[in-house]
């Protein structure tokens, strides 16, 4: 989570969804940053329920209201969010190792909500929504950096360098059909997100709206 003081009309909060280049953009933002929460993880990837029912009411009182500011993230192809994870923990150094684990297997252990495994306990959908809606205002395509890079240049008034940080060496992962038409269903909500960015690379006006289908219950914010 990263606050941005611009003057009136240009004030932004970035939230940082995770495995949407959320440390590459914070290397990039952060020199122009009132604030920048990077840890623990819990408050660095900060959802957008959290920061409706515990920052937005403190800036609030600060005399920042909710249509002062914009309230902004990223997002990606859900398949490919669930493989950033599984490419992540696949890491040597990772605490939850995949290095043993076929993308298919961590998908399945996915859909199934195992506790044990070393997956996700969350969902995009659920990041950007609070109270049964879209709670952030903008939304960017990771995919676009021709379009996000130049709005966060503008929105700053400076040039800004992004550099891709915390790639993985792993081999693409392979999915069986049974399982990628699983994933589909599984991700309605947040292939009804996909699909607004598809056009342009950013869904403008985004708060408010409900999602083609909501998350299933029990799930965690992620």
């Amino acid at each position: 989570m990263t606050f941005f003081d611009r003057g009136p009309g240009r004030d932004f909060v970035l939230l940082a969804l995770p495995k949407t280049a959320s440390t590459t953009l914070e290397r990039a933002l952060a020199p122009h940053a009132t604030e920048v929460v990077s840890s623990p993880p819990g408050r660095k990837h900060l959802p957008a329920r959290a920061f409706v029912h515990t920052v937005a009411p403190e800036l609030a009182r600060q005399g920042r209201g909710r249509d002062t500011y914009e309230l902004v993230t990223m997002f990606r192809e859900p398949i490919e969010w669930l493989e950033s994870w599984w490419r992540y923990r696949s890491r040597d150094d990772s605490r939850q190792s995949t290095a043993d684990m076929s993308f298919e297997e961590f998908a399945l252990h996915y859909l199934a909500g195992h506790d044990d495994a070393p997956v996700p306990k969350g969902r995009p959908a659920r990041f950007v929504q609070a109270r049964g809606v879209v709670a952030v205002d903008r939304i960017f395509s990771v995919d676009r950096p021709d379009v996000w890079s130049v709005w966060f240049a503008e929105r700053l008034g400076a040039p800004l360098v992004f550099e891709r940080r915390n790639a993985s060496d792993a081999a693409r992962g392979e999915l069986s059909f049974a399982t990628r038409e699983a994933l589909a269903a599984h991700f309605v909500p947040e292939y009804d997100v996909w699909q607004r960015l598809a056009a342009t690379g950013e869904w403008a006006d985004a708060r408010g709206t409900a999602l083609a289908a909501q998350p299933p219950v029990g799930q965690p914010d992620q």
